[in-house]
């Protein structure tokens, strides 16, 4: 849903990208971060986007994440092993996000990190892939769960680690932004935001599981000194995950989707080393990349589609009355998107051209012509009362357990989401 922010940017961007930029940056460093690309990223990102026709933008997307995904296979996959980790690649369960949400930037770090490491050292070469390294953190923080990884390939190459040490620096420079602005969007405060952590998280437990499992691999089976570093690095990789992920999102979401990258290099190393010793054949790669493929493409693609589908079906339903959108942030998107189809007087993208922050101006000046409202918990619900619920925001399947279990309701629309009216309660 931040698609509709980013597209905004992209073309403001369009007519004015050094004011835009300018303002970004501003808008950015008080919120306790240095992202200097991030409007040309968008602009990148949505430079052939059409309302009626938005496909381009998210094959590009997909085109984009691919590269990205193909530069890290030439650093750190061997050939023998494409199958396995492009199985483990669609397992994963955020993978889907990265590549059907266009406004999504750590995939713009993951290629700049690609590029850097991978450019021979000549003579200008090493203040070149100190600048990518750099360039690459300052994209999107996240992308500093890569840093381990960047060390372990320049070592082995016997380079001079530019690329490690340039995204020192960026890591240098977003933690100085970070601190610098406390009660920011991003600086929350560090023992709030940990106390409100959720540690005992699926996710959580299931990492912590591989990370176990590594461990008991390097205390009692890799014995060998660049196989100890790899895994050294890839388990420093997953610590500095888990830490970004805790504290902006326990839950993950697509902020994990840079988490496969250590994760799965380090399942390859275990594939090979068992390669060795089994000798599995190339179709044993095939097989599971085909049963990957069908298993997310049932339990993880098809869920999101459907999703995709029930948001344009709710905004298409002609109800007149106001109905219930629990999360915040998506409550003032799909409000975005209903009125773009259905009141285009007073569209998003065509009002404000001139004010950066301008989704809480709009919201603010627009909110009366909204179908989709806030929660206000204190209020009694009544009859001919209207809810979505929707399975990615938890509070509303709360919500639906806990309040609208007393009453009676019918489904304007049941499927993945859900359009509830209320009839007595």
């Amino acid at each position: 849903m931040d698609d509709a922010t980013s597209l905004k940017t992209a073309i403001q961007f369009s007519e004015d990208p050094i004011k835009t930029t300018h303002e970004w940056i501003k808008h950015h460093n008080k919120n306790g971060m240095f992202r200097p690309f991030f409007a040309f990223q968008q602009f990148l990102q949505f430079i052939f986007y059409d309302f009626d026709n938005p496909y381009p933008t998210f094959l590009l997307n997909i085109f984009i994440v691919l590269v990205g995904i193909y530069l890290f296979t030439k650093n750190f996959i061997k050939k023998q092993s494409l199958f396995v980790f492009y199985a483990l690649f669609f397992l994963w369960p955020y993978t889907y996000d990265w590549l059907f949400l266009p406004s999504l930037n750590s995939k713009w770090g993951l290629i700049i990190f690609g590029i850097g490491i991978r450019l021979k050292e000549k003579s200008f070469a090493n203040i070149f892939k100190f600048l990518l390294g750099t360039a690459s953190i300052l994209m999107k923080l996240n992308v500093v769960i890569l840093l381990p990884l960047s060390f372990y390939y320049e070592q082995k190459k016997n380079n001079k680690l530019s690329t490690t040490y340039g995204m020192i620096l960026g890591l240098i420079i977003q933690a100085s932004f970070f601190f610098y602005y406390p009660d920011s969007y991003y600086n929350t405060g560090i023992f709030k935001t940990i106390n409100s952590i959720e540690f005992l998280t699926i996710q959580n437990l299931l990492v912590l599981i591989i990370v176990s499992f590594i461990f008991f691999d390097i205390l009692f089976f890799e014995k060998t000194s660049d196989g100890r570093v790899k895994i050294l690095s890839c388990l420093s990789s997953i610590f500095i995950a888990l830490g970004i992920l805790n504290l902006r999102n326990s839950s993950y979401a697509y902020l994990g989707a840079l988490l496969f990258f250590p994760i799965a290099t380090y399942l390859i190393y275990i594939y090979e080393r068992l390669n060795k010793k089994l000798n599995l054949k190339i179709y044993f790669g095939v097989i599971l990349l085909i049963f990957s493929i069908l298993f997310s493409n049932i339990f993880l693609l098809t869920p999101r589609l459907q999703r995709w589908s029930d948001l344009d079906v709710i905004i298409s339903n002609n109800f007149t009355s106001k109905a219930v959108y629990f999360c915040e942030e998506g409550q003032k998107m799909i409000n975005i998107w209903d009125i773009e189809k259905n009141k285009k007087e007073y569209s998003y993208f065509v009002l404000y051209p001139n004010v950066y922050e301008n989704v809480y101006l709009w919201y603010e000046n627009h909110k009366n012509f909204f179908r989709f409202i806030e929660y206000e918990p204190d209020k009694a619900i009544t009859n001919s009362d209207l809810f979505v619920i929707d399975p990615f925001c938890k509070e509303s399947e709360n919500f639906l357990i806990s309040r609208l279990n007393k009453c009676e309701y019918d489904f304007i629309y049941n499927n993945e989401l859900k359009l509830i009216k209320v009839n007595s309660c």
